[in-house]
C-alpha cells in the first residue's frame, strides 16, 4: 500500500472539502489529484448517452492546450478510446488510456482535426494537446446513464502511471465519486441535446451497413487486421470495403477520411 505524505493528503482533503461545501467545482477536484500525483494537467467532463461530453474544468496551462480540450468535447471525443468504451458499456473504475486504445493507425500526418502520432498512446494527437503524455481516467457512474470522467496526464517518458499511482487513485475513488456527484447535481440547467449525430451515423446515407461499420472502426483506430479479426472477414475483404467506401465519399486516403468525418461533426 502506498503511503502519502501528510502535507499532500492535507492539500487533497482541503480541495475535496471545497467541492463538498459547494464553494468550488471540478477545478478543486483536479487540484486534489495534483496534490497526490505528479501530473502535468487534467480535465473533467461528464459523458452522456447520446450527446457530446459536458465540459466541467481543465488545468492545462496554455491556450492551445485548452483549445484542444474544447475541440475534444465538440467532436474528437468520438475517436477517443475511453469515450468509445463508455458508449460500449465500460463500467466505472480507474483505467489507463493505453489499456483501452486499439492498435495504432498506419497513415501519414495531415493537417486535419487530428494528426497521426504513432508514439502517442492512442495513435493520434489533437492540435494543441501536449505531446508524449500518458493518460489515466477515473470514471464515476451518475444517474440517467451519465458517466463522469476525470482524465489526468503525465509524461510517458517519466513512466506514465505506475501501479502505485493507480492504487492511489483507486483508494481515493470513493471521495472522487462523491465529489463528482456533488458537482453534477450543481449543474444547472442540465444540458439538453436532441437529434445529435453519433459516430454510428457517419456515412450511413451513402454507404452500405458493412462499409459504414468498417469506416467507424478505422476512425476508432483499428487496423485492417484488427477489423478482420473483429468482424470475422478476411483482410482483402476489409480492403475492398474500404476502397468502395472511399470512392463513395469522394476520398482516397485515411487522412481525408478523418477530415471528412470532422467536417461532418461540425455540420451536425
Amino acid at each position: 500500500m502506498t503511503h502519502l505524505p501528510l502535507s499532500d493528503l492535507t492539500k487533497a482533503n482541503t480541495a475535496f472539502a471545497a467541492v463538498f461545501s459547494g464553494v468550488e467545482g471540478a477545478e478543486s477536484l483536479l487540484q486534489a489529484a495534483a496534490a497526490v500525483l505528479p501530473i502535468t494537467a487534467g480535465f473533467a467532463v461528464v459523458n452522456l448517452r447520446n450527446a457530446p461530453p459536458v465540459y466541467l474544468a481543465d488545468s492545462y496551462a496554455t491556450p492551445m492546450a485548452k483549445s484542444a480540450v474544447q475541440r475534444y468535447v465538440s467532436g474528437t471525443y468520438l475517436l477517443n478510446p475511453v469515450s468509445n468504451a463508455i458508449r460500449q458499456g465500460l463500467t466505472a473504475g480507474v483505467y489507463r488510456m493505453a489499456d483501452l486504445a486499439p492498435d495504432h493507425w498506419g497513415v501519414s500526418d495531415g493537417e486535419i482535426g487530428v494528426t497521426t502520432e504513432l508514439s502517442e498512446e492512442i495513435g493520434y494527437l489533437t492540435p494543441g494537446w501536449p505531446r508524449g503524455q500518458a493518460e489515466i481516467s477515473v470514471l464515476t457512474q451518475l444517474p440517467d446513464g451519465a458517466m463522469a470522467e476525470m482524465s489526468l496526464a503525465r509524461p510517458s517518458a517519466e513512466g506514465g502511471f505506475s501501479d502505485a499511482m493507480v492504487d492511489i487513485l483507486t483508494s481515493l475513488k470513493p471521495l472522487i465519486d462523491a465529489a463528482q456527484s456533488v458537482i453534477w447535481t450543481a449543474q444547472s440547467p442540465r444540458p439538453h441535446h436532441s437529434n445529435l449525430q453519433s459516430l454510428e451515423d457517419f456515412g450511413r446515407d451513402r454507404l452500405s451497413p458493412r462499409e459504414a461499420e468498417i469506416l467507424q472502426m478505422v476512425l476508432k483506430g483499428h487496423s485492417n487486421r484488427s477489423i478482420s479479426l473483429t468482424l470475422g472477414i478476411t483482410v482483402p475483404t476489409v480492403k475492398t470495403h474500404r476502397k468502395n467506401a472511399y470512392v463513395k465519399l469522394g476520398i482516397s486516403t485515411q487522412q481525408e477520411l478523418f477530415y471528412c468525418f470532422l467536417k461532418w461533426t461540425e455540420r451536425a
